[in-house]
């Protein structure tokens, strides 16, 4: 399996080429085409140089909240075309990063802590699960594989807040499509615990002064990366409303065998 690397900007922390990655067939992923992220508001320059020029970066689709993107709005290139797709359409503690969702999180880990069960992972395989039964995320994400399927040159870059949540979803679904295997989809949703951990050890260290309860902080910490029974949820919920990932992706997404085979020849070689 192809080494999951990110690619080496000075402001982004998680952005990632899928190019590589090899499906079930023996085909790869085009490289400089799909593109994973957190959030571009750090981005410097010389990162802007690197994505525009080196991996012809067309288009930004952003995945995050209104709120999120007033408190940290993509500096987006000239030339790019910028893209909103709200996968959700409200907070949601966990997965959106803004002040108000930071607050509710501290209030819903401390109400379930005392109750004995792992709370994070309660929390966050729900709302795994909702974005596949909540038809607004569904629909989000079909717009999200059309914009996909006009892509005939260039980089798409898709992003949320730490390109974690929606974006490994989002990721999952287009590997699915493409006939890439499970070990290497899940393998490539783990990897933004490597890439995150230095970032989420610094947020954890703010605010540990007044959160003094380990427990609270570590409920934190698996809120802020992921753990592979989040994304088996999302597996878990098609099976059990569709029957099968192909059935869900053909339904709810818009990839019938011609789409689908549409976006291989889009983005795949070999």
């Amino acid at each position: 399996m192809k080494e999951i690397v990110r690619i080496p900007l000075e402001g982004l922390y998680n952005t990632r080429d899928l190019g590589g990655y090899e499906t079930a067939d023996g085909r790869r992923i085009r490289p400089h085409r799909l593109l994973r992220s957190g959030q571009l508001s750090g981005m410097t320059q010389r990162d802007e140089r690197v994505l525009v020029e080196e991996y012809d970066l067309k288009t930004v689709v952003d995945f995050r909240t209104e709120q999120e993107k007033k408190e940290s709005p993509d500096p987006v290139p000239r030339g790019v075309e910028y893209l909103e797709i709200p996968v959700l359409d409200e907070l949601a503690v966990g997965i959106t990063r803004d002040r108000e969702s930071e607050r509710r999180m501290l209030r819903i880990l401390k109400s379930r802590l005392d109750g004995g069960v792992d709370a994070a992972a309660e929390y966050m395989q729900g709302m795994y699960r909702s974005m596949v039964k909540e038809e607004n995320c569904r629909r989000q994400y079909r717009r999200f594989f059309e914009v996909l399927l006009k892509q005939e040159e260039g980089a798409v870059l898709w992003h949320c807040s730490a390109g974690k949540d929606r974006v490994g979803v989002g990721t999952a679904y287009v590997l699915w499509a493409l006939g890439v295997p499970e070990e290497t989809i899940y393998a490539d949703y783990r990897k933004v615990n490597d890439l995150t951990e230095e970032v989420v050890e610094k947020e954890l260290s703010r605010i540990r002064d007044r959160i003094p309860d380990e427990r609270l902080l570590d409920c934190l910490r698996s809120l802020m990366q992921v753990k592979d029974s989040y994304l088996k949820s999302v597996q878990d919920e098609i099976r059990k409303d569709y029957g099968s990932m192909d059935i869900f992706l053909e339904r709810e997404l818009g990839l019938d065998d011609s789409a689908r085979r549409r976006l291989q020849e889009l983005y795949l070689e070999g």
